[in-house]
């Protein structure tokens, strides 16, 4: 089974998703690409329980009142260590998903804990992630 989101933004064109790599040092990985494609934001399906990340939705590209790109100027402006980070989505507590783009660490994805202003791995890639996420929503609808 997998993930499917609700209340997605306006399907986002190839020209538009170009725009938004731009914003960014390095490539961005194509599951990211696809997955964005296909959704644009939007909510997991609402059955009462908890996921296994505790996530609450995922951020929109260009539409929508609250943008990736509007979310990533304002993290860099205070947080410059999260440069080539995309905050893509969000967790129940407030605290930011980001995909890192940086040499170091590339393709991984990592929570942006925002009380505590530190980065803790969650997983070793967005494929990973979406699948951990698939993986918890069919679980919890047996």
């Amino acid at each position: 089974m997998g993930l499917k989101l609700e209340e997605s933004e306006k399907q986002l064109s190839f020209d538009e998703l170009d725009e938004f790599s731009k914003y960014f040092d390095k490539k961005i990985p194509l599951s990211f690409s696809n997955f964005y494609m296909e959704f644009n934001g939007g909510y997991p399906p609402e059955n009462g329980r908890h996921n296994f990340f505790l996530l609450g939705g995922f951020n929109s590209i260009k539409y929508g009142d609250v943008t990736i790109e509007n979310i990533y100027t304002d993290l860099v402006d205070s947080f410059p260590n999260l440069k080539n980070m995309i905050p893509f989505a969000y967790d129940e507590g407030g605290n930011c998903f980001v995909l890192s783009l940086k040499d170091e660490n590339y393709g991984k994805i990592y929570i942006w804990l925002m009380d505590e202003k530190e980065l803790v791995l969650v997983s070793e890639s967005f494929d990973n992630f979406i699948t951990k996420l698939s993986q918890s929503y069919s679980l919890l609808n047996y």
